[in-house]
């Protein structure tokens, strides 16, 4: 099951990007140019390198702010005081390597490009105790005692886009092997179809992701073919021994055959959305629980339940035709009855609508529409703060 979501998720990605290099025959006003124009025009230009490139610019539309790098990759080897090694003395390791510390306290200098201004939880994978990170001129203290690589959240920071430097003084025989840096994520801003940079940009396409900007797409209609779609997690979960399935009905009525319900230490529950197409979709679900949390193809959600099975509202998600993937953390002694999928509305006539675009779907965008679009946008409405 996970190796299936995976696979979806690289063969997404992978389409992606072939996308920006199909349709060469294209010409005016294209895709790759209304992106660049988005990021230019709202402020986001600071977290591309000096050379950008289209993956770039897509990282920053995309919205996903969890970045990961190997130490190995990013220290100063002509500075450091410190011992590449490749072999698993304190356990599996990522990447090709780990940086292994002196017999006394030494540093570690990393330089790295971070896209995406926010408040990051720094995850750092390490052996040892009493590190310090200094970030952005704040310094972030923590360690462990396993005697083997784990990994330790040192606290949140906030860090501004672009080159960022951050020094890791490290303690007598401590050793790194990678570090994260972790925010919520933004909503993805793309045409309903992806990004295809080398073709031209029609209404249609600009409608969409101007909807994306303006964090719209709960405000399309249900969409009037679409049927809600059901999930009964008992029978829909991975195997899992941490919650079991149950027919008490004294914690509020379910309407499947049974309800899984966690032991007293929680649990972690992934569970399969098979939709038929590709859309945006209300995801709610008959839940039970103080605090929930969990993501959809990684994208994440957290909200507060009841003590009794209540229906809740996770979130809008968009969904590839097929299978996706829900992960779910539930409380100590938190359940799950059932799933229910909407579609919104994707037709042009909504799309555009909502979106203030006039004029046929399929007709060309040139330049100055789109700048003018986007500038209208940045002056009504809130995106991405």
């Amino acid at each position: 099951m996970i190796c299936r979501f995976i696979a979806i998720i690289v063969y997404t990605a992978i389409s992606a990007v072939t996308a920006l290099s199909a349709e060469n025959g294209s010409s005016g006003f294209t895709q790759r140019d209304f992106g660049r124009m988005i990021v230019n025009q709202f402020g986001w230009s600071e977290g591309l390198p000096k050379e950008p490139t289209d993956r770039d610019y897509l990282v920053i539309l995309g919205g996903k702010r969890i970045f990961r790098f190997e130490a190995e990759q990013v220290y100063n080897s002509q500075t450091d005081n410190v011992t590449l090694r490749n072999y698993a003395l304190y356990g599996p390791f990522s990447g090709t390597g780990w940086l292994m510390g002196v017999s006394q306290q030494t540093t570690a200098n990393f330089s790295v490009m971070l896209p995406m201004t926010g408040e990051y939880s720094l995850k750092t994978v390490i052996k040892g105790k009493d590190f310090v990170w200094k970030v952005a001129d704040r310094e972030l203290r923590g360690g462990n005692s396993a005697g083997n690589f784990s990994e330790v959240d040192l606290g949140k920071i906030w860090i501004k886009a672009g080159p960022l430097q951050i020094k890791a003084t490290i303690p007598p025989e401590g050793a790194i092997d990678s570090f994260m840096l972790v925010a919520s994520d933004h909503r993805s801003i793309q045409p309903f179809d992806g990004w295809r940079f080398n073709a031209p940009l029609t209404a249609l396409q600009m409608a969409q992701a101007g909807v994306a900007l303006m964090d719209g797409y709960s405000q399309l209609p249900s969409d009037p073919q679409g049927k809600v779609l059901r999930i009964a997690a008992v029978d829909a979960a991975s195997p899992n021994r941490e919650a079991a399935a149950t027919t008490a009905n004294f914690l509020g009525p379910f309407t499947a055959r049974s309800w899984l319900r966690a032991g007293h230490l929680g649990a972690r529950l992934q569970i399969p959305l098979t939709v038929p197409e590709l859309g945006y979709y209300e995801l709610r679900g008959r839940l039970m629980g103080e605090q929930l949390s969990g993501s959809v193809n990684g994208t994440a959600f957290s909200l507060k339940g009841k003590p009794y099975l209540d229906m809740l509202n996770l979130g809008l998600f968009r969904l590839e035709a097929g299978e996706n993937l829900l992960s779910l953390k539930l409380p100590p002694m938190g359940g799950i009855d059932v799933l229910e999928l909407s579609r919104k509305s994707s037709s042009p006539q909504d799309v555009m609508r909502l979106a203030g675009v006039s004029g046929s779907p399929d007709r060309q965008v040139s330049s100055d529409e789109a700048l003018n679009y986007i500038k209208t946008i940045r002056e009504k409405h809130q995106v991405r703060k």
